[in-house]
């Protein structure tokens, strides 16, 4: 009887099936591939290729993994704690360079309705709902493509990106007209608006009293010069990003890309006893002129040439001769010679 305990407990073993959680990853088309990964927590490694790596048996609680190629650390996986017989599937990873922590662009769950992903709050697509009615806080705000990362207090929501376009009615928590530009980290705000394609495209937002319409337009020119601003990268525009330790700008099916086209809103004039507050469109810098210095007209006097020789001899104890040529004004001048004893 107990031998066939052991035998039992060996095959379950051989098969994969200890109970832990499953961990499945492919690459993005284009992406550097490792050739493993390593498991922090269980110091074991997998390999991996361009099809992938497949990590079994993993134990709940968090997990930090490291795809490695040639010995080195290539990108980071931080997960969340997954439970016993879950399986993920992280869809399309690329590492990010300014962080390098590997983001999926998808994530599919089995066993589980969330999992964290590099302080990400991630699902399956089908856990988003047609339509969002949701108060959550910002995690950041992407002024640039009038985008917005939030986490909804629903925990059983992964994060959501929300497009603020030209039909968004922006109000504040008093009914009022309000203004998303002064959005920062930790703001709390409610959204409204259909899901298409994983977006959330907003038809109605509603932030802090702080916000209002009111108070922003007194610090609008300034907000708008800052988004006018130049980046690094060449476009104009301001995001505000929480401070998770990781980057919130990761690609993600449950949440929409902040790289969404954002419209340019024209003003217009707001339907009676109906607060609408609209993000005005940033006008595109102007195009740099080259420099052009004119030059005076003025023929330039060039200096006289100035020619002509001279020579002296000259006799000493030191037996010596020297014979010197100089150089004078234009007018041709005496040769001389001298002679002298000392």
């Amino acid at each position: 009887m107990r031998m066939h305990g052991v035998v039992l407990a060996a095959a379950l073993a051989g098969c994969g099936g200890g109970g832990g959680a499953t961990v499945e990853g492919t690459f993005a088309p284009g992406a550097a591939v490792p050739d493993g990964v390593w498991i922090v927590e269980s110091q074991r490694s997998e390999p991996a290729d361009s099809a992938g790596f497949r990590v079994r048996d993993l134990s709940s609680g968090p997990v930090q993994m490291r795809l490695v190629r040639g010995g080195d650390t290539v990108g980071a996986l931080n997960l969340g704690s997954l439970p016993d017989g879950a399986r993920a599937v992280l869809a399309g990873l690329r590492v990010d360079p300014s962080t390098g922590l590997a983001f999926p662009r998808s994530v599919e769950l089995e066993g589980a309705d969330v999992l964290m992903v590099n302080g990400l709050r991630m699902a399956s697509a089908d856990r988003v709902p047609a339509r969002i009615d949701a108060d959550g806080a910002v995690l950041g705000w992407f002024a640039k493509s009038g985008a917005l990362l939030l986490r909804p207090a629903d925990a059983a929501l992964p994060d959501l990106r929300v497009v603020v376009g030209p039909e968004t009615v922006v109000e504040d928590a008093n009914g009022g007209a309000g203004d998303a530009r002064m959005l920062g980290p930790g703001d709390s705000v409610t959204v409204q608006g259909p899901v298409r394609n994983g977006h959330v495209m907003a038809t109605r937002l509603v932030v802090p009293a702080k916000f209002s319409a009111a108070a922003g337009a007194s610090e609008g020119s300034d907000v708008a010069a800052r988004d006018d601003s130049p980046e690094e990268d060449g476009g104009g525009g301001e995001s505000r990003t929480s401070s998770l330790g990781q980057s919130t700008s990761a690609p993600s099916t449950s949440a929409p890309s902040t790289s969404a086209p954002s419209t340019s809103a024209a003003p217009s004039p707001s339907p009676a006893n109906v607060p609408v507050a609209r993000l005005p469109s940033m006008p595109a810098s102007a195009p740099r002129e080259p420099l052009v210095v004119p030059r005076p007209n003025v023929p330039i006097a060039r200096p006289p040439a100035l020619h002509g020789n001279g020579r002296g001899n000259g006799n000493g104890n030191g037996r010596s001769r020297g014979r010197g040529q100089e150089k004078g004004p234009r007018e041709r001048g005496n040769n001389g010679g001298g002679k002298g004893k000392g």
